[in-house]
């Protein structure tokens, strides 16, 4: 709890009292509702929108508005709002202002089955009147609400499209990129977007939108835009799985950049994980044995003063210490010249990355390999809670290339390999562009609001400034959750749930199992059917089904299997019958990482007052435990308790499980911590290269004349303030004629250099003899030039930052890393990136017949009057 929070109270304590007014006048105001014409609600957004044009707040529309749209929702879908709904709806919506005074933004925590879906309906049609509210129909924004899935995307955008339409509004459904090879599909899938992105409110997944956002980034021509309109408003269902479980995995779009064809930079990174995997495993030409480790936590660090491994590895950090003899065998055969310090670094932190790709990234948990044929396969992440395959989300820090190394390694390099493939290099294709969903989301110029059924109050409101309103559920909660039963081994923890899911056969109690992994949600359904047990299995492998299986969980003597919270955003409606036999059994097979998530599956079952229970059962041997005690102690109470039979009592060993849990929660906590320190830097840049380039890209001739001339005025000061006199001319040599505009005042010689560069601008126009409707073409020419010179630039900035972090982390604890990589960031982003990036930009214009690739600076000796501008 924030401290602010034990002196004023929680948020949703604080603000209780003027959330339950405005739901009383919502409902004062239900008959006078009622009586409107339906030709009268679009009346009313008009009025609305005035009212806030001239003055008012949405505070004073507020209850007004919800009644109409709760009438309107009414009148289409048969649906009325609860107050409850009301309640979730206006603590999202109030215009809180906080200590800054900034507009807050909040996450409303509402229990499974307490409507969601509807509560998104009001949510955005106050955001629709604020970001319509302008009488320049050309300046409104965009309001954004998005779901877990696209079928849930369409669905809602199909069953909300007429309610918003009678209330004057537009709505559409942008699908994600179309999987399809065929060019008339993909066309086809392109034009759904843009007409989508050109409604009131849209309806989508975050991927899509984040994506999309991305790929106009990288766009020549702005009419290949796809989002047409600002980012002003965003609903984000089940935000905590944005926010927290998905936060440190960036979105990345990859592709040839324009104008750079040069693989060579990624193609070497990749030979140093080839080379540190080998070197791991063993092989020969590189290390013939292998290296041999042994594996602790941070509370036995004790144990590894003296060592005679060749490392130790702390499983709950990621810690990597070598002996002394491997830190010297890494250098080998490096020429002593002055780039062997960043390949002995390079190296060295890829042998890190593939030792903890070996311990802690497991195949088929956190990632499968998809066989692409004709000898080819590729890395797929899974995400732990849902199962789903994430086919656009790539590991950063070198994880992605440790892991594609070390599956190349053991299906091609060993004896017992079963298949032989290539494993598809993920950075053969050039990143273009990189967000995470934090970035993506503080993209938004007005309110940011989410839903979820489990928050994380303290985490929202320390990484995100986010605050969390909790919603009282509509009926009193009976569910009955047991006692947790610990086993030994997996074997018995196994074969104790399938003794319970016999039971419940016989009564035909309905269950849900939620399983942490793929894996384990194909070995419980196996040995279902090896016991002729009747279930539905939902994983990864048919997520297009996830709504309809995860709909039949609730019905008489049903058993469904699930990848842990698969189906989110579907309900589980108990069947005839179901609530007579005890309602819905929900069976955690494993903790999960965090205590919410857990009580995400425990929220499937017993939703609006139905009965229902939930138990979780554990072993010794579950991943999340063995994370924790990888050591003798817990090896010695495996075989010690394996021998009973049942559950063990011993408290010591319930606590393990927890205290595991408790572990993983808290690492994991500070690298989300750790990566929005970092990610802010790239954050900033990434504002700055993404202005530039939209300001080219909308430019008209004359805007883009004159935003040359302001690049020109930028690159001046900086070359004479800042550069080298000795490099003044080789710098400015394809610009202006130097020797021609030497001053020993500062200012005398800015002016001179601006003029001559001018004076070669307007002289080079004027000699292609450009004429008429070729104006423009000659002027786009210059443009498109230069968005690629942007994204050129760009690109390396991202790989110049990923060594900056790999550099800093070899130094990890020695100084403030996270200063350090700001301030040296920073330097390399003002000092190096924009000058060169400048310099070259009014190379290719101001020398329009230069062909993109062309330029290079040409040095020559400098005369000893240069070297006296600058004293």
């Amino acid at each position: 709890m924030a401290v602010s929070d034990l002196f004023f109270g929680s948020y949703t304590v604080r603000n209780k009292r003027r959330i339950s007014k405005v739901v009383s006048e919502v409902n004062s105001l239900s008959s006078e509702c009622a009586m409107l014409a339906d030709d009268d609600f679009s009346v009313k957004t008009n009025e609305f929108r005035n009212r806030l044009r001239n003055g008012e707040s949405i505070e004073n529309i507020l209850p007004e508005a919800l009644a109409v749209c709760r009438e309107a929702t009414r009148r289409v879908t048969g649906m009325f709002h609860y107050d409850v709904q009301i309640e979730a709806a206006t603590s999202m919506i109030g215009e809180v202002i906080n200590n800054d005074g900034a507009r807050e933004h909040i996450i409303a925590e509402m229990k499974t089955g307490e409507g969601k879906t509807l509560v998104q309906i009001l949510v955005a049609y106050l955001n629709a009147l604020e970001a319509t509210k302008d009488e320049d129909s050309s300046k409104w924004k965009s309001v954004h609400v998005m779901t877990s899935n696209d079928a849930l995307a369409k669905r809602d955008a199909f069953l909300n499209r007429k309610v918003y339409e009678l209330l004057g509004l537009s709505c559409g459904f942008a699908p994600s990129r179309s999987k399809s090879t065929r060019m008339s599909d993909r066309l086809d899938n392109l034009r759904q977007k843009k007409d989508a992105y050109k409604c009131d409110i849209v309806y989508a997944t975050t991927s899509t939108i984040a994506f999309d956002y991305l790929t106009d980034n990288t766009i020549l021509d702005k009419n290949d835009r796809i989002i047409n309109k600002p980012f002003g408003y965003a609903i984000v269902d089940e935000a905590d799985d944005l926010l927290i479980d998905q936060a440190i995995n960036p979105l990345i779009l990859s592709g040839k950049i324009n104008g750079l064809d040069d693989e060579s930079d990624t193609l070497e990174i990749r030979n140093y994980y080839e080379w540190a995997t080998k070197f791991l495993y063993g092989y020969p030409g590189v290390r013939i044995e292998g290296l041999t480790g042994k594996v602790f936590n941070q509370y036995e660090k004790n144990k590894h003063a003296e060592f005679s491994e060749d490392y130790v590895y702390f499983m709950d950090t990621g810690e990597v210490v070598f002996h002394s003899r491997i830190a010297n065998e890494i250098g080998f055969g490096l020429k002593n010249d002055q780039d062997k310090e960043k390949l002995y670094n390079m190296r060295y932190v890829a042998l890190m990355d593939a030792i903890r790709a070996k311990h802690s990234y497991l195949k088929n948990e956190q990632y499968e390999v998809r066989n692409l044929g004709e000898g080819k396969a590729d890395i797929v992440l899974t995400d732990q809670n849902t199962g789903r395959r994430k086919y656009s989300n790539k590991y950063i820090d070198g994880m992605q290339e440790a892991i594609e190394a070390k599956e190349e390694y053991f299906e091609n390099s060993s004896n017992t390999a079963k298949r032989r493939y290539h494993i598809v290099n993920s950075n053969k294709l050039t990143t273009k562009a990189m967000c995470t969903y934090p970035d993506f989301l503080s993209l938004y110029e007005g309110r940011v609001c989410g839903m979820t059924g489990t928050s994380d109050i303290e985490e929202f409101k320390e990484l995100y400034g986010f605050e969390t309103y909790e919603v009282p559920s509509r009926k009193k909660n009976i569910r009955i959750d047991l006692e947790d039963e610990v086993y030994a081994t997996l074997n018995q923890k196994y074969n104790a749930i399938i003794k319970e899911v016999i039971k419940c056969k016989k009564t035909l109690e309905p269950v849900l199992i939620g399983t942490t992994s793929i894996e384990e949600s194909k070995i419980i359904s196996n040995m279902l059917n090896a016991r002729g047990i009747h279930h539905q299995l939902l994983n990864a492998e048919n997520e297009e089904e996830e709504s309809k299986i995860i709909e039949s969980a609730g019905l008489l003597g049903s058993v469904v299997v699930a990848t842990n919270m698969a189906g989110r955003g579907t309900d589980i409606k108990l069947g005839e019958g179901a609530s007579d036999v005890g309602g819905l059994y929900v069976i955690g097979t494993s903790k999960n990482k965090s205590v919410r998530i857990d009580r995400q599956l425990r929220g499937r079952s017993a939703r609006q007052g139905d009965p229902g229970k939930t138990k979780y059962f554990s072993s010794l041997e579950d991943h999340l435990v063995k994370l924790h005690y990888p050591g003798d102690t817990l090896k010695y109470f495996i075989d010690y308790y394996q021998k009973e039979d049942g559950p063990i009592k011993n408290k010591t060993c319930l606590k393990a499980v927890t205290k595991s849990q408790l572990a993983k929660e808290s690492k994991d906590k500070e690298q989300r911590l750790a990566s929005e320190k970092f990610n802010k830097v790239f954050t900033d840049h990434k504002k700055t290269i993404y202005e530039m380039r939209n300001t080219i890209l909308d430019a008209s001739p004359v805007e883009l004349i004159n935003y040359i001339k302001q690049m020109m005025v930028k690159y001046t000061n900086h070359v004479v303030d800042n550069e080298s006199v000795l490099n003044i001319e080789s710098e400015l040599s394809k610009i202006c004629n130097v020797s021609e505009c030497v001053s020993n005042d500062n200012n005398v010689f800015k002016k001179n250099l601006l003029d001559s560069m001018y004076a070669n601008f307007r002289r080079n126009f004027a000699q292609s003899g450009v004429k008429g409707n070729d104006i423009i073409k000659y002027y786009k020419n210059i443009q498109k030039k230069m968005l690629c010179l942007i994204d050129i630039y760009w690109a390396n900035h991202f790989d110049t930052l990923e060594y900056l972090k790999k550099k800093m982390a070899i130094s990890f604890g020695v100084n403030d890393v996270f200063k350090d990589y700001e301030n040296e960031a920073n330097r390399i982003f003002a000092t190096n990136l924009m000058p060169s990036l400048l310099n070259e930009m009014l190379t290719y214009a101001i020398n329009p017949n230069m062909k993109l690739g062309d330029y290079e600076i040409e040095y020559s000796e400098e005369a000893p009057e240069y070297q006296k501008v600058l004293v």
